[in-house]
């Protein structure tokens, strides 16, 4: 089966910066699975999968457009100015890292700052840099309708339904 938009696909990859320096590797952090043309990975592997099918490998170079975009381009979110500490400096430019669910990090840059709101842009800490990928497709399915639906695969199939 060939990787198509709304096949689950689930691959092994090594993610490098320009100079060929590991940043992130499925031997390490496990394979990923994802239901193709969901947004679910970086646009440019998205598209240069499609037609590729299990057990085929391949090398891919992404400029930041294709991959974690630019700072310029980040998206953008209104923090209440109460959430930051009294004596921060909120000027535009400034930069700082944050965590998310799930231990991920994100650099915020300060767009704009009154005394009641500071807009920030929440920057991907890749953004801006040019990165390979290494990847073998380790498997290509339909995907179910819940998957479709959600863009989300489910791992494992939901428990039977009770009967009452």
């Amino acid at each position: 089966m060939k990787i198509a938009p709304g096949k689950v696909v689930t691959l092994a990859f090594d993610l490098c910066n320009e100079a060929g320096e590991i940043i992130e590797a499925s031997e390490i952090t496990g394979q990923v699975s994802f239901v193709h043309g969901k947004g679910a990975i970086i646009p440019g592997l998205d598209q240069r999968l499609v037609g590729m099918a299990a057990g085929e490998e391949s090398d891919f170079t992404f400029a930041p457009a294709e991959a974690f975009g630019t700072t310029e381009g980040a998206p953008t979110k209104t923090i209440a100015r109460a959430e930051f500490p009294r004596d921060a400096a909120l000027a535009r430019g400034t930069a700082f890292e944050a965590g998310l669910p799930g231990g991920q990090k994100v650099k915020l840059v300060v767009d704009t700052a009154d005394d009641k709101n500071v807009t920030v842009r929440m920057v991907h800490p890749l953004a801006g840099q040019t990165v390979k990928m290494s990847v073998k497709i380790a498997a290509v399915r339909e995907a179910t309708p819940q998957e479709l639906a959600t863009g989300k695969v489910m791992t494992k199939p939901p428990p039977p339904p009770r009967k009452s």
